[in-house]
């Protein structure tokens, strides 16, 4: 886990309450990771961003204004093939992407 290697994260899912969150994540790896209240926040100086849910709102992320706010080279890693991989990499996104879109891997 990410947090055993000692990373930083910050954590949003639009479909998820705050509380559930720390539920999941052990107690002994508080202060290794925020819960935020929106993805642009999320992504504040963040070298990566993990999308891990198919959640609407991700496809209608201003991401222009999420790279503006993230290290470089920003990273976007697509859980479930649900972002626009050519808008990201016109904006100057790294992306990866795995998981199937509309049946197809």
């Amino acid at each position: 886990m990410l947090l055993d290697q000692g990373a930083q994260l910050a954590i949003y899912d639009p479909m998820v309450p705050e509380s559930q969150v720390r539920e999941k994540l052990d107690a002994e790896k508080d202060g290794s990771y925020v819960v935020c209240a929106d993805a642009v926040t999320a992504a504040v100086d963040a070298q990566a961003i993990v999308v891990l849910t198919p959640w609407p709102e991700f496809r209608s992320t201003n991401w222009h204004i999420v790279f503006d706010v993230m290290e470089r080279p920003a990273r976007v890693f697509d859980g479930h093939n649900v972002l626009d991989r050519q808008l990201l990499e016109h904006i100057g996104f790294v992306v990866t992407t795995v998981g199937m879109r509309n049946g197809v891997v």
